[in-house]
């Protein structure tokens, strides 16, 4: 017996999503096997690297997780994130393209994850993020189920952390009905403060969507702009030494400030 066939099923039950703002869905293929259930969440690719723009991802049932990469017969195999199997399925989704994995520690709202970013045909950014997720239990055999995930996309008008958004902001979108099967756990409870009197929350300021980062600069006002020039001016002039007050003469108020 063998895994299923690919089948086309509609967007609504993709497994995980892109953040909103960011590439759109065009497709989604999957695969069921006797261990999982695995995804193609295929993206809207705009560059000329070779290759497609995706979300790969399988959710692992909570018992008999294969630890080798591969498919064999029935059961979907853990593909692994050590740094053979990562560097392996780089070479296979950006051929030709030299991809650096980044030393940087990061996490988003699942847990730790890491990427790697390169340059595609004509400089365009490109980036590599994969992420495993298990329950405490175990996460070498995790009664909980188990996550893979693997996000591949090129963009001529994105920049390395635009890109790097698309890791911090995806979001799952589906969970296996079997007994025990939480990789995630359990969410975190709301801050204690949330709704009480004298604990203000402010709004953050918006952060630039997919692809704006380096084509939309912050406009300053020509006003704006000549205060800051005076501040500026003022903070590197030298100390002046205040002028003496003589006694019986007027004090002369200074000008106003332009």
């Amino acid at each position: 017996m063998s895994a299923s066939r690919a089948l086309t099923v509609d967007v609504s039950r993709a497994l995980a999503l892109p953040p909103p703002g960011s590439l759109p869905v065009t497709g989604v293929t999957q695969r069921t096997y006797e261990n999982a259930v695995a995804q193609t969440v295929s993206l809207a690719t705009r560059g000329r690297t070779p290759g497609e723009n995706a979300i790969d991802l399988a959710f692992f049932t909570a018992a008999d997780v294969p630890e080798a990469a591969g498919v064999e017969g029935k059961l979907l195999k853990d593909p692994g994130i050590d740094d053979y199997a990562i560097g392996k399925e780089m070479e296979e989704r950006f051929p030709g393209v030299a991809m650096s994995p980044s030393a940087v520690f990061v996490q988003n709202s699942y847990g730790p994850f890491g990427y790697a970013v390169g340059r595609g045909t004509g400089g365009e950014a490109c980036l590599y993020a994969w992420q495993r997720l298990a329950g405490k239990d175990s996460l070498f055999r995790p009664k909980s189920g188990m996550i893979s995930v693997r996000l591949r996309v090129c963009d001529p008008s994105a920049t390395e952390a635009s890109l790097l958004r698309l890791a911090y902001g995806y979001g799952f979108n589906a969970k296996l009905k079997r007994p025990g099967w939480n990789p995630i756990g359990e969410a975190p409870a709301p801050a204690p403060e949330l709704g009480q009197a004298g604990a203000p929350i402010y709004p953050q300021a918006p952060q630039p969507s997919f692809g704006e980062a380096s084509q939309r600069p912050q406009a300053v006002s020509p006003r704006l702009q000549r205060r800051r020039s005076a501040v500026h001016a003022e903070s590197q002039a030298p100390n002046t030494i205040p002028p003496k007050v003589l006694e019986g003469y007027p004090i002369v108020p200074p000008p106003p400030a332009p």
